[in-house]
């Protein structure tokens, strides 16, 4: 069965989405620091839309919209990078191929342009995970990968540093060929202890990627993110408790990390899109096949549902009344003569089937003929009733919907029984199947 990505006609492709980290209350930024931040998110967010639409693979887009955030002083890391309590520059990344579990990454190098580049190096030029230190030095200059002097990091275009800003990179990407990648990349946390390292460089808690469930980046106080193992959590809820991504992603920020510890983005195998923080602000940013294109230096609610509830079909209050609600709203339009309203909540993909009377039509555009045909005027729609509403969840986003339907109208009134599939979309619930008979049946049956 085709994979149901996208309300759309055309399937969702390519997805991406990055952060800059996550701290202070960006409506607290004067205009110039606002600026600068938007400016290098659209930047690195444009990069990585334009090399996907042009079919470069998620690893090497990983990489590349990471080395230009890390050469953006208004980010910490590579040139932004915070300063140590001693004064210098420590700097981790990571890097992790959700195809092959495939991954490498660096802490603690201190002449390394790019760590981002180096942490690749390690995972693709070496049989290890994660070089620190000296190693990993030695390691950056027998790879010839881009040094630079120490004042290189010492840039002026920086945040003030008694600002809790966690400046963190980080990037997760869906390719068109299927295959997902994560990196993350920091100078780590301002006046930190010489050797201090934090989550980034570490796979499983700065930054994890599996194609069988998704790609993850964090960016907060890291210690909290090691002790959680919060980027391979969002994969573990995925995939053994069947939680959807944005659950699993809520879950942890409300309830397994305290509150203005950091945030995380996520993205899904079919190109779901998370991102939430719970400190003050968040800069992101999310692209995708679609034409979607979007930054943020504060999400609202943090990005966070409206309900701490769970938000899949086994949630029965909150998912059952949404889905009431649409049903509701179909019926208003109906009554309305709204024919075109009244289609809305059908997905709309030529994957949709609506059966009546034996008869099966495939596709949104020829869905819509049959009902204008059907019902030519108002007269002839008369009035739309639900009633006796039944729920079955069909897993994490899906819902099968039985109900009974009186059509009251001057001559040749209706009435019988429909079953509905609706599955959960970013935007919300759409009904992807519709059989409707009726009582009694009295249509030719095939």
């Amino acid at each position: 069965m085709p994979l149901l990505k996208s309300s759309g006609d055309e399937k969702l492709n390519w997805a991406i989405v990055i952060h800059g980290g996550a701290g202070s209350d960006p409506q607290k930024w004067n205009d110039a620091k606002t600026k600068i931040r938007e400016a290098g998110l659209n930047r690195a967010l444009s990069a990585g839309r334009d090399a996907l639409a042009n079919g470069t693979n998620a690893l090497d887009t990983v990489e590349l919209v990471i080395r230009i955030l890390e050469d953006d002083a208004a980010f910490n890391a590579g040139r932004g990078a915070v300063l140590t309590k001693e004064g210098n520059v420590e700097l981790d990344a990571s890097i992790m191929d959700g195809k092959t579990r495939a991954c490498g990454a660096v802490a603690g190098v201190t002449a390394t342009r790019n760590p981002i580049n180096l942490a690749r190096l390690v995972m693709t030029e070496t049989p290890h995970v994660l070089l620190a230190g000296k190693g990993a030095n030695q390691f950056a200059e027998q790879q010839n990968v881009p040094l630079v002097a120490p004042d290189y990091f010492l840039s002026k275009a920086r945040f003030p540093e008694n600002e809790p800003h966690f400046g963190t990179v980080g990037c997760a990407v869906l390719d068109s060929d299927g295959n997902l990648a994560a990196g993350t990349s920091t100078g780590g946390t301002s006046k930190k202890l010489p050797g201090r390292v934090g989550d980034s460089p570490i796979v499983g808690a700065g930054t994890y990627a599996a194609n069988d469930t998704c790609a993850v980046s964090g960016t907060g106080v890291g210690e909290e993110y090691i002790r959680n193992s919060v980027a391979y959590d969002v994969a573990a809820r995925m995939r053994y408790a069947n939680e959807s991504i944005e659950d699993a992603v809520t879950v942890i920020m409300q309830k397994t990390l305290q509150t203005g510890v950091g945030g995380i983005i996520a993205l899904s195998k079919d190109g779901k899109i998370v991102m939430q923080h719970n400190t003050p602000g968040m800069s992101c940013g999310a692209a995708d096949s679609t034409g979607r294109f979007e930054t943020h230096l504060i999400l609202k609610d943090g990005g966070s549902p409206l309900s701490n509830e769970p938000t899949d079909a086994t949630n029965p209050s909150r998912t059952q009344t949404q889905i009431t609600d649409l049903l509701l709203q179909q019926v208003k339009d109906w009554n309305q003569g709204n024919i075109d309203a009244f289609m809305k909540p059908y997905w709309n993909s030529d994957q949709l089937t609506f059966s009546s009377g034996g008869k099966v039509t495939r596709g949104y555009a020829k869905t819509l003929q049959g009902y204008k045909e059907r019902y030519p005027d108002v007269k002839t729609m008369g009035t739309l009733g639900f009633e006796k509403l039944e729920f079955q969840a069909l897993g994490n986003d899906a819902m099968q919907v039985l109900g009974t339907w009186k059509l009251a109208r001057d001559s040749q009134p209706m009435e019988g029984r429909f079953t509905l599939v609706l599955r959960k979309f970013p935007e919300g619930w759409k009904i992807i199947h519709d059989h409707t008979s009726k009582t009694p049946e009295d249509e030719v049956q095939e």
